[in-house]
């Protein structure tokens, strides 16, 4: 090859090379605009996750606070009763360590322990429970007729 061969093909090749140089550098930029533009609204989603997550235990604590007992006593099944306090527990669980990814994700550093701190392990023991609740709503059904009974069969102390 002649000189001004190889002097035009080594031209191509730099002027292809800022090319290319340039379109990496673009790639580059567009990447970490999406990357900040999805940081930033991570952040905004935590913030607002936070400030909201408590209530929504709360809610939970409300939709499972039914005791077996109580539903045992309406006439209820206890058994979806018992179910749905598991399922709120499990959930409830679920939101406390969003939280703490949450507040990792926007403070860098781990939350104090107390924090959305996860509820601790504890056994169904659904039979135990269950015989609890039902012994529990018979002594009860038991205290109201004895209330009636009372009521209508005994005179009262009062004058």
């Amino acid at each position: 090859m002649t000189d001004a061969k190889l002097q035009k093909a080594r031209e191509a090749a730099e002027k292809a090379q800022r090319e290319l140089e340039a379109l990496e550098t673009a790639e580059a930029e567009k990447k970490a605009k999406l990357v900040a533009e999805r940081e930033a609204k991570q952040r905004e989603l935590d913030t607002e996750f936070l400030a909201t997550w408590e209530s929504l235990d709360s809610e939970l604590v409300a939709a499972g606070s039914k005791s077996a007992a109580d539903a045992v006593y309406e006439g209820t099944d206890p058994i979806a009763t018992v179910s749905v306090f598991w399922i709120a527990r499990a959930k409830r669980n679920a939101i406390r360590q969003h939280a703490r990814e949450a507040y990792y994700r926007l403070n860098g550093e781990h939350p104090a322990d107390d924090f959305a701190r996860e509820l601790n392990h504890r056994d169904m023991q659904i039979a135990q429970r269950l015989e609890e609740a039902i012994d529990g709503a018979a002594n009860r059904h038991a205290a109201d007729l004895a209330d009636d009974l009372d009521a209508k069969w005994l005179v009262s102390g009062e004058a």
